[in-house]
């Protein structure tokens, strides 16, 4: 319980470093929400920005900010009349939300049997074939890997529609292409961590005591070689519930990374505060899940012991 309370404790610390950081970041740079308005005359702009406590000092539209995020209030949104941030975080997450456990399952269910694949016949031709296809994977971006789908499955071969947001079928390609890389990760995750748990000692004592393979593989080897991949489906899931800010604006998907993405070019500082106070919290929710997970895939594993001390009993 003290872990936990310490970890939660420094979850705080680390939000506040980077709320302060992301703010004066913002502020830092030339202009402003309403500086791109050319139109307007003088007067109307310096009374849009006194109704958004823009020409206020600098600490003292900080201390407000933060006044107003305990309260659980993100602010009003400066390009997006009548929303506040919390009413697009509320309408542009659940997209993101399902098109990431799309892909996040995609990755999963393909990338771990191949990482397995790979390890048990490694040096065979199911290893090199694993191993050339994630290679692709991580050195491919992903709006190269959309570019392509749209390309054979929706120019040429006419089976899937380009763009938008409208049933099933318009989420195939955004989930392929945002999988492509993560799942590639833990295929390569998976093969490196098998190959070494398959030549620990305890591996070759069970196959002595005549335990078939396949029992050897799923009791023992499998669950040691899935901590790396846990390890790194902390950030990853955290980064794709989010959304990919690319592919959501290449399919143009009214999530979460498209607010984002739009926010920058407005110079909309409270939603790129929201979305990156939001995106941080995932974060760190998910690290923590994580460190719980660990001794669940392996009981030797400890909670809470202190750096430097050896972590296995």
């Amino acid at each position: 319980m003290g872990y936990i309370i310490k970890r939660i404790f420094n979850a705080f610390i680390v939000l506040w470093i980077v709320i302060t950081i992301t703010f004066f970041l913002m502020h830092a740079i030339p202009g402003g929400p309403f500086t791109a308005e050319k139109s307007l005359p003088p007067y109307v702009l310096h009374s849009i920005e006194e109704r958004y406590k823009l020409n206020d000092p600098l600490y003292k539209q900080y201390g407000d900010y933060l006044c107003n995020l305990v309260q659980g209030d993100l602010g009003p949104s400066f390009k997006y009349p009548g929303r506040s941030v919390n009413d697009i975080i509320k309408d542009g997450f659940p997209v993101s939300f399902k098109l990431g456990i799309e892909a996040i399952l995609i990755a999963i269910i393909i990338g771990i049997p191949a990482g397995i694949l790979a390890g048990v016949k490694k040096d065979k031709w199911q290893d090199r074939a694993v191993n050339f296809f994630t290679t692709l994977g991580v050195a491919v971006p992903s709006f190269v890997v959309a570019a392509l789908l749209i390309y054979v499955l929706s120019t040429k071969l006419h089976l899937l529609p380009a763009a938008m947001w409208n049933g099933w079928r318009y989420e195939i390609m955004p989930a392929l292409a945002l999988s492509g890389m993560p799942m590639s990760f833990i295929a390569r995750l998976t093969r490196s961590s098998m190959l070494d748990i398959l030549s620990q000692d305890y591996i070759k004592t069970a196959r002595a005591k005549g335990l078939s393979w396949s029992k050897v593989l799923i009791k023992h080897a499998l669950p040691n070689s899935l901590i790396p991949v846990v390890t790194y489906l902390g950030p990853m899931t955290a980064s794709i519930l989010t959304g990919s800010f690319v592919i959501e604006t290449i399919f143009a998907i009214p999530g979460l990374g498209q607010y984002f993405v739009t926010s920058i070019y407005n110079r909309d500082y409270t939603v790129i505060l929201g979305v990156t106070i939001f995106y941080s919290v995932i974060v760190i929710v998910l690290n923590m899940v994580v460190d719980l997970l660990y001794p669940l895939l392996d009981p030797r594993i400890k909670i809470g012991e202190e750096k430097g001390e050896d972590r296995k009993s």
